[in-house]
């Protein structure tokens, strides 16, 4: 795996690509990427001026704009707070169009399962101290950030096995410091992200796509992505990227640059 260039000792070169582009989508994540990581997730704030950055880019005629993310499809978009944009949530398993129409392609079996290992692992898990069991719309994760070794561990032995005592109707997701149960399939962010960027084809042409995350969950699209592309990872540590930005104020940064070069 080859390391990432930093984006802005590249950045004219960057510009030129992206200037050159008929279209443009820019997706991002939200926590470490938009929004400084937070001790807890439900203290995650999007900063006004990135809000207002995304407003701007959303505003010109030859740019699409998407915020994806493991949060549900409702706290998303309650914490972005902008009309107009395509929302992906729970890792591609919820979405909404531009217009605010919804979808998702999780069945009631699935769902009833979910709530069910929700229930086991508030039961559990949910006195222990540093551990926080999230019960989301359609799947359920156990945040283990401010929690010691012990309960970390703790947490995942939980979670292994109720897995193997669910009947394969849950697979299990690892992000930072989070584990999460998802309904089976192979669906993520990536699989999402590039479904809907394929639709907006035209010509057989779909537009320049301009990915910026900082999960391990993202990578999931970082691999898939060729060199007619943008992926930008946030933060330190390996990945698939092809450019790197330090952090979201950088990414903010990032963004701000992008709305000049295109107006």
């Amino acid at each position: 795996m080859k390391p990432p260039l930093s984006l802005w000792l590249h950045w004219c070169r960057v510009a030129r690509q992206v200037v050159a582009a008929p279209r443009v989508a820019v997706f991002c994540d939200f926590d470490g990427t938009l929004a400084p990581i937070v001790r807890h997730p439900a203290e995650a704030l999007l900063p006004a001026a990135t809000r207002a950055v995304l407003r701007r880019l959303q505003q010109l005629p030859r740019v699409v704009v998407g915020i994806v993310s493991g949060r549900s499809l409702a706290d998303l978009r309650q914490r972005i707070g902008l009309p107009g944009l395509h929302y992906i949530g729970s890792h591609g398993l919820e979405w909404s169009a531009p217009n605010g129409r919804r979808r998702s392609n999780v069945t009631a079996v699935s769902l009833a399962c979910i709530r069910k290992l929700g229930k086991a692992l508030d039961a559990r898990l949910g006195d222990v101290p540093g551990l926080w069991v999230e019960r989301k719309s359609v799947s359920v994760t156990v945040h283990y950030r401010n929690a010691s070794r012990r309960a970390a561990e703790q947490a995942r032995r939980a979670v292994t096995e109720l897995l193997q005592q669910s009947s394969n109707c849950a697979r299990l997701l690892q992000g930072k410091k989070v584990l999460e149960l998802l309904p089976p399939g192979h669906g993520d962010k990536g699989q999402a992200v590039l479904r809907l960027v394929a639709s907006m084809a035209r010509n057989g042409r779909r537009p320049l796509l301009i990915y910026l995350g900082d999960d391990t969950t993202d990578e999931s699209l970082f691999r898939r992505l060729g060199g007619n592309d943008l992926s930008i990872h946030v933060g330190s540590g390996p990945t698939r990227a092809r450019y790197r930005l330090r952090s979201p104020r950088e990414a903010a940064r990032f963004l701000r640059s992008l709305a000049e070069v295109l107006a």
